[in-house]
């Protein structure tokens, strides 16, 4: 784990793998940014509303003012994150096929596809806003929106970062093969999701929670393949 952790921080400052990372963030940044200017009244009186019926803090002005003043830059927080994973999903295979290049050279067989990786992401947005709409009373908790966010993000990542990772190399069969190391598969995903924790740059950390993966699922298919 520490070798492929480390792998994936170089891999960060690989002039290809860099510039990849700087799109997703930059299209989320300005797109975002464009709508909360546009419609700042009324995503404000929203997280009034919201906040105003959170318990103790609907009561506490001080902190009321807090959860207010703060909610907005969380929520844009939470909107790059998940439009960064999007986007990325598009480019992902640029980034795998740099990483099997530098370190497997492995022959692709894989069965996957754009549709899939884009179904797999849906489906995963899809759960985690609906959960996280009806937690987000908790976001204004401190200590209990950490472990919340860290869930939440575990939901959104996990699926698409392990197909994105090495569907366009493993077969059917070995894709199988990969997904029963469920124990490794989850402490990566945790891992992961702490990693968007880190302030500001948790925008930019999809990239390399991608690496991460990939360097998993590469070294584990190469063993399986050498194994045959």
């Amino acid at each position: 784990m520490i070798e492929i952790l480390i792998k994936s921080l170089k891999d960060i400052f690989d002039k290809k793998i860099l510039f990849s990372s700087l799109i997703p963030i930059v299209i989320s940044a300005i797109f975002w940014g464009i709508i909360f200017f546009l419609f700042h009244s009324a995503i404000n009186s929203f997280f009034v509303y919201i906040v105003s019926h959170i318990p103790f803090f609907g009561s506490n002005n001080w902190l009321k003012n807090i959860g207010e003043a703060v909610g907005g830059v969380f929520i844009y927080y939470q909107l790059l994150i998940i439009t960064s994973v999007m986007i990325v999903g598009i480019i992902a295979d640029a980034i795998v096929d740099r990483v099997n290049e530098k370190y497997y050279h492995l022959n692709k067989k894989g069965f996957g596809s754009i549709l899939g990786s884009i179904l797999i992401f849906l489906k995963q947005n899809i759960i985690f806003i609906v959960l996280f709409i009806i937690l987000l009373p908790t976001m204004f908790i401190p200590v209990l929106n950490i472990f919340v966010n860290i869930i939440l993000w575990m939901i959104l990542i996990k699926k698409p970062l392990f197909y994105d990772s090495i569907a366009m190399y493993a077969t059917k069969s070995e894709f199988k093969l990969l997904k029963q190391k469920k124990l490794q598969i989850m402490i990566i995903s945790f891992i992961s999701a702490l990693l968007f924790l880190v302030p500001i740059v948790g925008i930019f950390i999809y990239i390399f929670q991608l690496l991460i993966f990939t360097h998993f699922n590469m070294k584990h298919l190469k063993e399986i393949r050498y194994n045959e």
